[in-house]
């Protein structure tokens, strides 16, 4: 029986859910952890950082490993220790040691993360159609669920074994999805001799290959050398992982302390953030199909960058509920578009992704600290225009985000479908 070479949608859902579940359910418990190990708040905010460390470690190596071995080993064993690692949490006797087991999953995490999106551009492209929002939606679904299971674990009183047996379920669901992944398409698209500034023409079907595929260790050698359209694009999703990272960070703290919001109106607004960015990726993907991704992502920066000023500058909290609704719905789309875009960075490919992904990343390790010191110098709600500001350089940038060929012919399809 010959796999099918557009590789299956499922197992690229089933990996993303896994990844966004261990990920929750382990983060829902920081507080148990913190009184397990009798630890201050800014020491367990060190150790937390180890996880953004890690990963950042990790990403510029992924699109080589992919080169070598293919998505569908590097993504099993990056699920069999990431998981393990969220599993160790629950037995480290110290700050020090949860700071190495943190580096050391955040690596695996890292690794998971950018080849899981690497298999989940070869399945969109070879559609022809705008799969990545789903991906990502399923990522945040899996996140609540696992946050979720986290949360009725504590309020039931069950303890720390909770995250081994949890992050368990998740390495059978993630390592289902990873060993049905397939080879990705060989890099066809590439020649060497095109400007590297430019995002190239892409194969219009990239799924139709003959039976005989190549090995997941035979890709056309990628393009040495990094592009100006993956910076570019990298700075594109960073303000897009600023602006969701700033509002998990600080949206109840702001409603709360600055606008004098009761506790539970605070957690309010972010569950509802949280609840429209699902929503939005959801329905991303058919808006990219219908209006191109470079409309839908300018048009969600500019959105999300008016739901912030609406926030900070509103004194009427039902104007903040509906600033936080705005928001989410607003940043939905940036990240996983700005994934797809890579995939077609000509005769980049993976090294691509594994680029914007690093870019993008920095903002988890700059983005809480930076806005905390401005906070305390000229207040959280003034602070916040940083986001606000690198929302308008995406908005000058946007255009690198146009489709290539297979991006034109799944606008064109979906117009006249």
């Amino acid at each position: 029986m010959v796999r099918d070479v557009r590789g299956s949608v499922t197992a690229v859902l089933a990996v993303f859910a896994s990844a966004g579940f261990v990920m929750g359910q382990a983060l829902a418990r920081v507080p148990a952890v913190r009184d397990h190990l009798g630890a201050d708040t800014g020491a367990l905010g060190l150790a937390l950082m180890g996880m953004g460390l890690g990963s950042l470690l990790a990403m510029p190596f992924t699109g080589r490993l992919v080169d070598r071995f293919g998505s569908r080993r590097v993504v099993m064993v990056a699920v069999l220790l990431g998981c393990l690692g969220w599993a160790c949490v629950a037995a480290v006797p110290s700050v020090p040691v949860l700071l190495g087991v943190l580096v050391l999953t955040g690596t695996n995490v890292g690794v998971w993360d950018v080849a899981m999106n690497i298999q989940g551009t070869h399945v969109e492209q070879s559609r022809s159609r705008s799969l990545m929002p789903y991906f990502h939606a399923c990522f945040s679904g899996g996140a609540v669920l696992g946050a979720g299971a986290g949360a009725l674990a504590a309020w039931l009183g069950i303890g720390l074994v909770q995250l081994p047996v949890l992050a368990a379920v998740a390495a059978v669901v993630g390592g289902w999805g990873a060993s049905r992944f397939v080879p990705e398409a060989p890099e066809v698209h590439a020649e060497v001799g095109e400007a590297p500034d430019q995002l190239g023409e892409a194969p219009d079907q990239l799924g139709e290959a003959p039976d005989q595929v190549a090995g997941e260790g035979t890709r056309a050698p990628a393009r040495r050398g990094v592009t100006s359209a993956e910076i570019t694009i990298g700075l594109i999703c960073l303000a897009g992982a600023l602006a969701e990272g700033s509002a998990n960070d600080w949206l109840a703290l702001l409603l709360v302390d600055v606008h004098g919001a009761p506790a539970a109106f605070g957690a309010l607004t972010l569950m509802a953030f949280n609840l429209t960015m699902t929503i939005g990726r959801l329905l991303g993907g058919p808006a990219i199909d219908r209006f191109g991704r470079a409309t839908v992502v300018r048009t969600g920066g500019a959105l999300a960058a008016v739901a912030i000023l609406v926030v900070t500058l509103s004194s009427s909290l039902a104007l903040a509920l509906v600033g936080g609704l705005l928001w989410g719905l607003g940043v939905a789309t940036i990240f996983p578009a700005a994934i797809s875009a890579a995939g077609e960075v000509p005769g980049r490919g993976n090294r691509a992704i594994t680029v914007v992904s690093t870019i993008a990343y920095g903002a988890f390790l700059f983005g809480a600290p930076t806005i905390g010191l401005l906070a305390e110098v000229i207040g959280l709600d003034r602070a916040l225009f940083l986001v606000v500001g690198f929302l308008g350089l995406l908005l000058v940038l946007s255009p690198v985000m146009r489709e290539k060929s297979g991006g034109r012919d799944r606008a064109r399809a979906a117009t006249l479908g």
